[in-house]
Formats: structure tokens, sequence, C-alpha cells
């Protein structure tokens, strides 16, 4: 090559070279992205809660079809829904899902090997998260985690912290993709948690207020970019209206209006899902559970004026929760211009999904025949319902010797005992009784504690009770077809208890808080100081049901064991049991609401009231 030939080499090559870039310039330019769809959109979020292991319509507690509930009822709403409003959909569950039924007591407690029936049902139908109830650890953290294991969503609880650090012990939260739209999701659990619970089953572990953990979480889904933020709490309410809670209209009344709605009788900061909606600035949505009522809307004004929709879809696969949040696109971003809610009820007409049915048939099957099982007999019926409550009752009786011996042979004697009837159901019949029969007369999972109390606890404890009626008024009494109306709408069943061996009596013609006309013990007065030990469940220990007053007690022993498992361990080793013979008559009640409401169907009951 000549010499004088480089330079012209050099220039061809770099005019190549520039022209070789040019090209990779060119070739490097992103492709023109498609304008974004910002064409206005509704996102919809299904809820279901306190589902408590309902999947099939069938009460195992009574062995018989129950048409209005069950998550495989709900799954049809659910796809229902999804097919009017696709691909812009969030199904979300705000706990108390694992415990409930046999079914979750078995697939816990007798046999935890195979995937958990509820993951089994809820991935069946895609839920995208969940939030913690409170009966979620009824059976301990491995029973816990392990059906965390086996869903395809997370299970969140922000204010479920770390003891030792204060670290979080669950997801807090997700921000999920719902048609271009960044919905965030806040997850929480009612405090309550640490009353109710058996320290074993929550090791390392505490409950914040919800509330000061929504101040300090909202604000960062806000920050991470969610376009729509909503706290889906196991917490509801802690009024509810004083006119009837079934008309949709008493939850739209101004909750600052004490003259229309009534206190709940809630623990500190049980249920504080108002007070989140109202104070946190930044929620758009409350998805709630834990109260078991279907509240279809409630509008709550927050401290900046915006309005705060709070929903509720009842218990037991009963409802399917539906809000339609309306979003326009305004200055880069989603922005919710209106918002409207509804409960979708399960009834006759909606039928199982097939695929939901089908996945969890075998285990349903399995449980009927695990409560089907005999295990004792007894000589005449134990009624159950109004007509045990009302009177001196052998149902109650038996509750109570339940624990006094289960109390006894753990090696804490106790002076006394005392049991709620949770249902109008429970009951044992004549004859031959089964485990479903001596589980239909203990619902829940409570375990048994031994408290010391003294004679103040128990009188405060009793005046408490006693707010399960209302005053009789003799010129106005209640329709005698009604037997639930000489009870105060708002009080639970389970939070009227009946006592064994103490000696009382209450005059419901007094206002509340002087009820109490007699209080004996072994034929003595009771005094302020005397002191007892009592046989007594951990919720109402804990002070479940607005009984603060046995806090100020002294626990000395809790149960491992269930006090249905105690029951029915007492009906196998007890034949035929004679109602009559376990009757004791201690308590009385003026006016003689058996006498009023059930005149004539006394039975095997011989107390007769005052």
């Amino acid at each position: 090559m000549s010499p004088l030939a480089t330079p012209r080499r050099a220039a061809w090559l770099s005019l190549l070279g520039s022209c070789a870039l040019l090209q990779l310039t060119a070739c490097d330019d992103p492709e023109p992205q498609p304008p974004v769809d910002t064409s206005p959109r509704t996102v919809r979020l299904l809820q279901t809660s306190d589902l408590h292991t309902n999947i099939h319509p069938w009460d195992y507690f009574t062995g018989t079809a129950d048409a209005q509930r069950g998550l495989a009822k709900v799954a049809t709403l659910v796809k229902q829904a999804r097919e009017e409003n696709p691909d812009c959909n969030l199904l979300i569950d705000t706990g108390d899902t694992i415990q409930g039924t046999p079914l979750g007591t078995y697939y816990a407690l007798v046999d935890n090997a195979p995937k958990h029936p509820m993951a089994v049902a809820m991935n069946e139908l895609r839920y995208d998260v969940m939030a913690l109830g409170n009966h979620e650890f009824n059976y301990g953290l491995d029973v816990l985690n392990k059906f965390r294991g086996e869903v395809d969503f997370p299970v969140l609880g922000a204010n479920v912290r770390k003891s030792a650090d204060g670290s979080e012990a669950f997801p807090p939260f997700v921000i999920k993709d719902v048609c271009g739209v960044k919905v965030g999701v806040l997850g929480m659990v009612t405090p309550g948690v640490t009353t109710w619970e058996r320290p074993e089953n929550i090791p390392g572990l505490r409950f914040d207020d919800p509330l000061e953990t929504a101040r300090v979480y909202v604000p960062k889904l806000r920050k991470e970019g969610a376009d729509i933020v909503v706290v889906a709490i196991h917490s509801g309410p802690d009024k509810q209206p004083t006119g009837s809670a079934s008309n949709p209209a008493s939850w739209l009344e101004d909750y600052s209006d004490t003259t229309k709605w009534a206190d709940r009788g809630s623990l500190p900061g049980e249920n504080e899902a108002v007070q989140i909606a109202q104070q946190v600035e930044g929620i758009d949505v409350m998805l709630t559970g834990h109260t078991h009522q279907p509240i279809p809307k409630m509008l709550l004004k927050n401290t900046q004026g915006q309005d705060v929709l709070l929903i509720q879809p009842n218990r037991w696969g009963s409802h399917l929760g539906q809000v339609d949040l309306s979003l326009v696109y305004q200055e880069g971003h989603w922005t919710v211009d209106g918002k409207d809610s509804r409960l979708h009820a399960v009834t006759a007409a909606v039928a199982m999904d097939p695929q939901v049915a089908e996945l969890t048939r075998s285990q349903h099957e399995t449980t009927l025949s695990y409560v089907n099982a005999r295990i004792g007999s007894t000589r005449a019926p134990f009624p159950g319902g109004y007509a045990a409550r009302y009177v001196d009752n052998a149902l109650a009786d038996l509750i109570n010797t339940v624990q006094e011996e289960a109390a006894e042979e753990n090696g804490h004697p106790v002076d006394f005992s005392l049991a709620a009837l949770f249902t109008d159901d429970g009951m044992l019949p004549a004859g031959n009784i089964t485990l479903r029969d001596a589980y239909s007369i203990y619902i829940y999972d409570n375990t048994l504690y031994v408290m010391e109390i003294n004679g103040s606890i128990l009188r405060r404890a009793l005046e408490h009770n006693a707010q399960y009626f209302l005053q009789w008024n003799a010129s106005a009494p209640p329709d005698p077809s009604k037997p639930e109306t000489a009870k105060v709408a708002t009080v639970q069943n389970y939070n009227w208890d009946l006592y064994s061996r103490i000696d009382y009596a209450y005059d419901i013609s007094r206002p509340v808080g002087s009820r109490l006309t007699r209080l004996k013990f072994n034929g003595l007065d009771v005094t302020d100081s005397q002191v007892f030990r009592i046989a007594i469940n951990n919720y109402r220990a804990g002070g479940g049901g607005g009984y603060s007053m046995f806090k100020e007690g002294k626990v000395l022993w809790t149960s491992a064991d269930g006090v249905r498992d105690y029951i029915a361990r007492y009906l196998q080793t007890h034949p035929d049991v004679d109602p009559e013979a376990m009757n004791t008559c201690n308590f009385s009640l003026s006016p003689d609401l058996y006498a009023y409401f059930f005149k004539g169907s006394r039975g095997p009951v011989k107390c007769s009231g005052p």
C-alpha cells in the first residue's frame, strides 16, 4: 500500500464509522410507545370476612343444611361480579378464616398434614390478599404459618410486631396493579388477640394499636404510588345503630349523634374502624370484619372532609361485599371521583360453585364422619336457647360441671364456675349423642382458666351480666311469643352468663346497675373482700364482652385443651347423663321470664324461678 493511501483510507474509515454510529443511534431509539389509556374506569373490590371455615352450605353443629352460608356459594357471586367488571377486580378477605367449625378443628388439630381446605378453596377463587383475624391464632403459629405457606396470596398484619424489636412479623401491605390503577391494601387485626388468646399461641408477638399503625403506613402507601388506599381490617365499628341494624339507612346516620348509635362494649382498641377512617388522611375504603354484622355502607368524613366508605359482609359466607370505585385520570395519576358499595346475600337461589364444592368435598365428608361419631347418651333432653337462658337450667349446669371437674383434675379446684349458651341451636337430645351434639353446645374454641377474684369483682360482673335484659315494663310487656324481645338487641347471647354454686337473683324491673337482689355463697352474704377461685373461659377472663372487671383478677391456671373437648370427654365417660340430676337451683329471675314465655313446656327443668 502506498503511504499516500493511508490518510485516504483513514478518512474513509472515519466516515464509515460515523455512518455506523448514526445508524446505531437510530436503531437504539425506543419504539414509539402507545398512549396511556386514561379513559375512566371502575375498580371493583370484592370482600369476604369471618368465613370461620364455612365452605359448604352446612351447619356441622346442628347437622342440617343451611342455604344461606358457605364459601362455595359465595364463589358463584364472586364469579358473577367479575364477569360484570372484567380485569378490574380485587378479592380480599378480612380474617377469621381458618377456625370456627369442626372442619377447621379437624384440619388443625386432628389431621393437619393435608393442605388446609380453606387454602384449597381460596386458591381456586384466586384471592388477592387476606388480613389476619384474631381467630387465626387459635391453633398456634405452626398451624397459621402452614396455612400461609399453602395460599397463593399474602396474609397481612401490619400491627402484628415482633416483641423483641418491634419489627414487622407479617407483611404490612401490598400494592396491586389493577387495570393500570395502583391499589394499596393495608391489612390489620384487632389488638384484642392479646386479651383472648393463650400466650403460647402468640409467642414473641405484640399487637399494636391499629389507629397508630394506620397513621404510619397510609402515608407510606401514598408515597409508594398507591392511587387507591384500602384498609382491610379485622375490626369493626365500636357502635351500632339504636334503630334496626338490618335497615341500610341506619348505617348512614351521623356517627356523632348519640341518639342514633349505641356502644358495643368493646375492649379498648378492639373495634377502631370508624376512628381510623375519620382520623387518618388518605384512606378511600375500609373493608371491615370481626363484629359479625352486615354493613352495606357507611360514609365517614375524615379530617379533610373527604368521604371514607366502610363496609362489612357479615359472617360465615352469608354475604359478598362489593365496592365500586370510579376513577378518572388527572395530572398524571388516577383519582377516585365516586364510590359505592353493596352486599350480595347468599340465598337458596344461589348455587354452589361446582369447582370449589368438588375440590373440598372429601374434606367436608371427612368432617361429617368426624362429628357424627357416637360418644355417649342422655336419659332425657337438655333444652337450649332462651328456654335455657331464662331459668336455672341443666344445660348450663352441665357446662359448669365440666369446667369445675376439669379444673379439679388439673390440680386447681374452684368455688364456682360460669358459662354462657352461645347459640339458640345448641342442645342435647334424649338417647344417643354424637360429637356434633357435644360441639353444638359449645361452638367456640375457648380454653379454660382458673382465676382468683374477690367479691367486688363478682358483684360488678353480675351487675354487668344483667345488662343483657331490657328493663321490664309491666304495663307494656314484650310479645309472649317472642322471647328474644326481653333482651337488649345489641347484647350477644354469649355475653349472658349462668353461674354455679353461688346463690343469686335479679330483678330486671329495676334499672341497670341495681338489678342484683341476692348474692350468697355457702348461705352467707358475699363481701367485697371475699376471695374466690373460679372456672371461666379465656374470652371472659380477658374482659371479653365488656367484663373488664375480670382483668383485675389473678390467673392461676390455663388449659391446653378447649372447653369443647372437655365437654366431649365428659360425655364419653358419663353414660346416661341425667338433666334432672344435673340441674341445681341457685339462680332466679324476676319477673319469671321462663313462665312468661314458655308456659307448660318446662320438660325436665325443675327450677321455677323466684
